[in-house]
């Protein structure tokens, strides 16, 4: 008898353990859900505003269509490169040409 009673305690433990680290496996899986679910709202919203501002500008939209289904990712990614190329270029002249504008005398 107290040998099925160790047996039966033994196997509460192994439970109780099992029980626990399961748990723990569904606190990770629940973050990583809630990860997910805010991502998915944010797509939501950031749909739900362009498909807005499609609504009240219709040239934006087909602009927008055309961007997509003409450009192929390589292109995009060359013309992001080529524009963000170009705003470096636009911030180091326009640095240049304000310390050009603050070191002229008055007339």
């Amino acid at each position: 008898m107290k040998k099925r009673q160790e047996q039966l305690a033994l196997q509460r433990q192994a439970l109780l353990l099992k029980s626990q680290a399961l748990r723990g496996l569904m606190a990770i899986h629940t973050n990583e859900l809630r990860q997910s679910l805010s991502f998915a709202d944010y797509a939501l919203k950031l749909y739900s505003s362009v498909s807005n501002t499609v609504r009240h500008r219709p040239f934006l939209g087909v602009a927008i269509s055309a961007a997509v289904f003409i450009l192929t990712p390589r292109r995009i990614y060359s013309v992001a490169k080529s524009a963000m190329l170009g705003w470096q270029t636009w911030q180091s002249l326009a640095a240049v040409m304000k310390r050009m504008r603050t070191n002229q005398p008055d007339e």
